[in-house]
């Protein structure tokens, strides 16, 4: 008698941590609904670049516009790389050359060129844009396509 209960306790035992294993991995899986997506989040496409305008926008404060505005754009670059997603830039002057062009603006357009401060003062950022000639010296950004008109 002893030895049929031991046996079954084992068995049962036995059962329980391969259940345990079993719904740990699932809820780990890459198909667990709550894995990586906030209950908040439920609907939003996580490939959307308004992730990496977040990331843009939670970036640290530098020393100055320009030292900001840069490393917003390697803030959006690292979250776009981490998530397997596209940046929103097809082309990014190397530090040095972003700064030179950026500090040669003038200083209303060097704030506007900090995303947080632009979000903040939009009216006034659009009035100062720099030329697209100069923009091109620091960032291209991709293409936005327009959409299509049904006829």
């Amino acid at each position: 008698m002893n030895r049929k209960l031991i046996a079954g306790g084992a068995l049962v035992a036995a059962g329980v941590v391969v259940f345990g294993v079993v719904m740990m991995r699932r809820h780990r899986g890459p198909h667990h609904a709550h894995h990586d997506v906030s209950p908040h989040g439920n609907g939003i496409d996580q490939s959307d670049p308004s992730v990496s305008f977040e990331a843009m926008l939670n970036a640290p404060e530098a020393a100055t516009p320009c030292e900001t505005a840069f490393g917003a754009i390697e803030a959006e670059q690292n979250t776009a790389k981490l998530r397997g997603t596209k940046s929103i830039f097809q082309w990014v002057a190397p530090k040095s050359d972003f700064l030179a062009a950026c500090q040669a603006l003038s200083a209303d357009q060097q704030r506007c060129m900090a995303p947080r401060y632009r979000k903040d003062h939009a009216d006034e950022c659009m009035r100062v844009r720099p030329a697209e000639d100069q923009l091109k010296k620091m960032v291209v950004g991709v293409p936005v396509p327009e959409p299509s008109v049904p006829q």
